[in-house]
């Protein structure tokens, strides 16, 4: 396995091989030629119980929800040295499989908000989106909930590739330019380090 950075990528839609599984693979192949080690986490072969809001991280900063694939997910983010996501917008949003990893993550929003428990270290990080619409400012709402998630994770989103128009399975392969910009990110996000 190589030496250099942990890179996780977070592969949030729920369609295999996907416009944005194909981006985020194109992305690891950038990362891994510079040196990375890639690991892939697909939010839909995992179980993820819904947020209940009920509090209990904001006391202990730990999810009182154990019976899931999160203590998973939790190690998998944690030992990471840089993040990407990849993911459809959906309504907006993100789809369902990655919103309901994102909700589950109010633990570290109840660490940094109510504990004064911040992250240890700050981990660069990319998104990857594609909608099917041709209008741009459909990834306005996704990209701030990108935003505010990476926060509490102690992620710096420095690099958001959005492409719209991009909507059938592999329609992503004909872009002028997508697949070769995820390839150059993959390869910046291994050379960037952690701060802290």
């Amino acid at each position: 396995m190589p030496e250099g950075p942990r890179i996780l990528c977070v592969h949030g839609s729920p369609r295999k091989g996907g416009n944005t599984d194909l981006l985020l693979d194109r992305l690891a192949e950038g990362a891994a030629g510079a040196g990375a080690a890639v690991e892939h986490l697909y939010c839909r072969d995992l179980t993820i119980l819904p947020c209940t809001g009920c509090g209990a991280c904001a006391v202990t900063g730990e999810c009182a929800i154990t019976d899931d694939d999160m203590a998973v997910v939790y190690e998998r983010f944690d030992a990471a040295d840089a993040v990407a996501v990849g993911a459809p917008v959906y309504f907006l949003g993100p789809p369902a499989p990655l919103k309901a990893l994102i909700d589950r993550f109010q633990t570290r929003w109840s660490r940094l908000h109510v504990l004064d428990r911040p992250p240890e270290r700050i981990r660069p990080g990319a998104v990857v989106s594609t909608a099917g619409t041709q209008v741009h400012s459909v990834f306005t709402c996704f990209h701030r909930v990108m935003e505010a998630w990476f926060e509490v994770l102690g992620v710096e989103g420095r690099m958001n590739l959005f492409f719209e128009g991009v909507d059938a399975r592999g329609a992503v392969r004909s872009h002028p330019c997508a697949m070769d910009e995820a390839l150059a990110v993959g390869e910046r996000l291994a050379r960037m380090e952690a701060k802290g």
